[in-house]
């Protein structure tokens, strides 16, 4: 039994970033690097910073936005997207992920989880406002982009082509969330909000002090009791026999044993699980901000938002395990569930500038994000042996979790008149990311149903004895850098040399506690009648006290759950971008980067776990250094169509989880996953094409072809070993995806005579079209039915459409807007069975919007119209499948 004393996991921390340390001064390399260029504007006080990106902002028809996207456009050096404030507004997405999936060759994963270019999230990165932050989830390197609410964002930014200044740890793409900037004058605006699901009934599922508390914080009764990690302390364990042993002689066992059950009255029991009406949702946003003109030369802005919502979201599911091969499938296992997962998100962003003059300009980000989820379900459970049988299992899971973000930025911009007008960028975050899990509680009856499948009878399933899980992830990162750039005029030609450094480090401390009550009590015996009953009735106080139930609280943690990993990446980059005569650009840059990185398997007694001497301390250490240049061409072949050309190498490194051997849980598909420490890196090159036109109405259209070749890309697959969905991450032999982008926006007046309806109207889309290979080999561990087969995630083709309509009088605007992906890989098949693949989801999404006056708004939209369902299907058998229902939601708004 382990116990997480602070000061062990701080001095395990300080021992990584010292293995860190030395691992930077044997390795250590001069590099140069370039940020985002910044250029010059000479209105009073502003300085406009041009990322590498595409735009496409849509503001009412985009009438007045379409020349400032072309300009822009044109001026880029990288394939990008991005998605401003206006256009998300449109199509009423609530968050980042739900805004993503519109931008061409993007598909969403979980609804939380962005796949570029059918490369999923593990090949993708996040920064925010540019700056690298740590994830709140174990299970996922990139941080869940539904938590970032579409209130706070300014743009989306996607870069899908490398750069020096970019980080080279990406393969898809690189997504930065750009929250709202400082006003160029006082505003207000407040909304307010409800949701309607059809899932929505009198079923929702709840406990006593679960789903209720509106900010969604767990108020301290779920908290694993202090007086097991001190009984640890003193007898060295919680079971009588530990506490006999650690006591030296002075308790015997009979006392030993009251010690025991006195720890498990400290657990909170009160946790049957039943039904309530379903609360109305509720959310709603304010955002207020202002600039004041502090002298002739200082201007000083602040803008500060908060957004809140709270909902109880109804869901069917349904699991099923297969086995034997190709020609004879039989279900192992069969769960069919019933959920609700009470949600409630808060998040509040203060922003700050300061402007000196015109070539100077300081601004700080704080953000934070709070994510709660406690999701309570139950299911009935059928294995190979009482399917058709009216035995069954009957399954109890509650799952509660908060995940926090807290991010601390700040950033300065400036020209540097008696240096030719050179440009010096600066920034530095600070940022912290939590998981905690208090309670996770899963308990299970045996139950006889008749043939309407209504319950005859139950009991408690002491043979699986009911768990409480208590874990806790912190990750906490620092990110710094700057850039120097220096413009030549010459007299063919504009160049500008840049140069910069940028440092990134990160520590994490993952923890997990099980605990079990066993109970050694049947049906038959004298109170057996007691395992009839609800699970608070069972383990109440009098039972547990009175050693009613012959109870024992164990220890349930296995040898390789925790861990702590700390990482620095050291980058220095240099580039070069030449403009002839505003028809040739090239722009040549390289990256160097020194990462290093240590990943510490805890055993239960808080030390270092060596795996059962299968790994050598080595295994756990990476440190890697490599040189990534990028190389991108653009023609301007007339004024209304270019070409683009660009070349990159890049690379994706194990993520920490990835890399560690411990076990861990997806918590959307419940599959268990085990981590790797002989991973190694892939690295990628990157090839693009692309010919844009625009025309100067606004209209446009492009179409781009991309080639990637990886070598040794990480998958999920599943062990011969193991029973049930238990994947290990291995390499692959190599892998390559290649495919063609396609995306266009037109003015609909065309159908029409002047004056008609269709001026109103406008149509954009977009449609991917790709394959992909991999090539894997069969080892000890591991036999993939499929040795040649597509990634894991990737769609052959994905499609957006949107149709958009304004009134010409301005009251009214509209959007129908559609998304589907192919059927891709959720994980590969063994032993004879096929590839799971996840099947196409048409999502169909209507949007409606009402401008009564100038200052008030009324939204109206329909989420999910066609009743979709995620499927995954294997040999033709669904497998998993979960019902999201059909989403309505109404807000006004009002803004001053």
């Amino acid at each position: 039994m382990k116990t997480k004393p602070s000061f062990t996991v701080n001095k395990l921390s300080l021992a990584i970033i010292s293995v860190i340390s030395a691992a930077t001064l044997l390795a250590a390399t001069p590099v140069y690097s370039q940020e985002p260029e910044l250029t010059p504007v000479r209105d009073p006080g502003e300085v406009i910073p041009i990322e590498p990106i595409e735009v496409i902002s849509v503001t009412g028809r985009l009438r007045s936005s379409a020349s400032e996207a072309t300009e822009e456009r044109r001026e880029q050096i990288a394939v990008a997207d991005i998605m401003g404030s206006e256009q998300i507004s449109r199509t009423g997405d609530g968050d980042a992920a739900a805004a993503l999936r519109r931008v061409t060759g993007l598909t969403l994963k979980d609804g939380k989880f962005i796949y570029v270019r059918g490369l999923g999230e593990r090949y993708s990165s996040t920064s925010l406002n540019g700056a690298t932050v740590p994830s709140p989830d174990p299970t996922r390197n990139v941080v869940p982009l539904d938590m970032f609410p579409a209130s706070i964002i300014e743009s989306l930014s996607v870069q899908k082509s490398a750069s020096a200044n970019s980080p080279a740890a990406f393969g898809g793409g690189h997504v930065d969330i750009r929250t709202k900037s400082i006003p160029a004058d006082f505003f207000f605006k407040a909304s307010v909000g409800g949701r309607y699901n059809t899932n929505d009934s009198d079923d929702s599922y709840t406990y006593n002090g679960g789903g209720n508390d509106w900010t969604g914080q767990d108020d301290g009764t779920r908290s694993m009791p202090s007086n097991i990690n001190d009984t640890i302390g003193q007898y060295g364990g919680i079971s009588p026999i530990d506490i006999v042993s650690g006591s030296n002689g002075t308790v015997n066992y009979q006392a030993a044993q009251t010690i025991n059950r006195d720890l498990a009255l400290g657990l909170y029991r009160d946790m049957t699980i039943q039904n309530q009406s379903t609360d109305p949702a509720v959310r709603g946003d304010i955002a207020i901000g202002d600039r004041w003109d502090i002298t002739d030369d200082i201007i000083f802005g602040a803008l500060s938002a908060v957004s809140y919502k709270k909902q109880a979201e109804n869901y069917t599911k349904r699991e099923v395990e297969l086995d034997g091969d190709s020609s004879q499938v039989q279900i192992e296992n069969q769960k069919d569930t019933v959920g609700t997962d009470s949600i409630v998100q808060v998040s509040g962003m203060l922003n700050l500038g300061l402007e000196i003059g015109y070539n100077h300009k300081i601004e700080t980000f704080t953000t934070y994000l709070q994510d709660t989820s406690d999701d309570v379900s139950l299911g009935i459970e059928e294995t190979i042996d009482t399917l058709g049988e009216p035995n069954a299992l009957q399954v109890y899971n509650i799952d509660y979790e908060e995940r926090t973000l807290i991010s601390n930025q700040i950033k300065g911009h400036h020209f540097i008149e008696d240096l030719n007008d050179a440009e010096f960028n600066w920034k530095y975050s600070d940022a912290r990311s939590e998981r905690y899990a208090p309670n996770e509680v899963s308990y299970t009856y045996n139950v006889v149903l008749d043939d309407n499948n209504e319950l005859l009878s139950r009991n408690l399933n002491t043979q699986d004895a009911p768990k409480y899980v208590y874990s806790r992830l912190n990750d906490d990162s620092i990110n710094y850098g700057w850039d120097l750039s220096y413009p030549i005029n010459l007299d063919d030609a504009i160049v500008k040399l840049t140069t910069g450094y940028e440092y990134f480090e990160r520590t994490r401390e993952s923890y997990a506690t099980r605990l079990g009550l066993d109970v050694n009590l049947s049906p038959t015996d004298t109170n057996g009648s007691i395992l009839a009953g609800d699970f608070d009735d069972i383990f109440s106080d009098s039972n547990i006290t009175n050693d009613t139930l012959d109870l024992e609280l164990k220890d349930a943690s296995t040898d390789t759950e925790d861990y702590i990993a700390a990482e620095k990446n050291d980058a220095v980059f240099v580039s070069m971008d030449i403009d002839f005569d505003d028809v040739w650009r090239v722009y040549a840059g390289v990256r160097y980067e020194d990462f290093r990185r240590v990943t510490l398997p805890i055993d239960p007694d808080g030390e270092i776990s060596d795996e059962g001497g299968r790994y050598d301390l080595a295994d756990y250490v990476i440190a890697e250094d490599g040189w990534f240049p990028s190389l991108s061409l653009t023609w301007k072949q007339t004024d209304t169509t270019q070409w683009r050309l660009g070349a990159s190498k890049t690379i994706v490194r194990p993520d920490l989880r990835e890399v560690s051997p411990v076990r861990f849980q997806d918590p959307v598909t419940g599959f268990d996953f085990f981590g790797n420490p002989e991973l190694e890196s892939s690295d990628i090159l990157n090839l693009d094409l692309r010919w844009e036109y625009y025309s100067d109405n606004g209209n446009n259209f492009s179409v781009g072809a991309f080639y990637k070749d990886v070598d040794a890309p990480i998958e999920p697959i599943q062990r011969i070993s193991e029973a049930g969905r238990q994947l290990k991450f291995y390499n692959a032999e190599s892998g390559y995806i290649y495919g063609v982008e396609t995306e266009f926006l037109q003015e609909l007046e065309f159908l029409g005579s002047e004056g008609s309806i269709w001026e109103d109207f406008f149509v954009a889309g977009n449609l991917t079209v790709g394959d992909s290979e991999i090539e894997i080999e069969p080892n000890g561990e591991i036999d993939p039915t499929n040795n040649t087969r597509r990634m894991t995630g990737h769609s052959q083709w994905v499609a957006n459409l949107q149709l958009s309509y304004d009134s010409s009088d301005s009251y009214h605007s509209a959007t129908l807007v559609y998304n589907v992906f192919g059927e891709r890989i959720a994980y590969g098949g063994r032993g004879g069975l096929d590839d799971v693949y996840e099947k196409p989801f048409h999502s169909l999404d209507f949007t409606y919007t009402f401008f009564p006056t100038t200052s008030t708004t009324v939204k109206l939209k329909a989420k999910n119209i066609l009743g979709e369902t995620t499927e995954y299907e294997q040999q033709s058998y669904q497998v998993y499948a979960k019902d999201p229902g059909t989403e309505y939601t109404l807000q006004f708004s009002y803004e001053y």
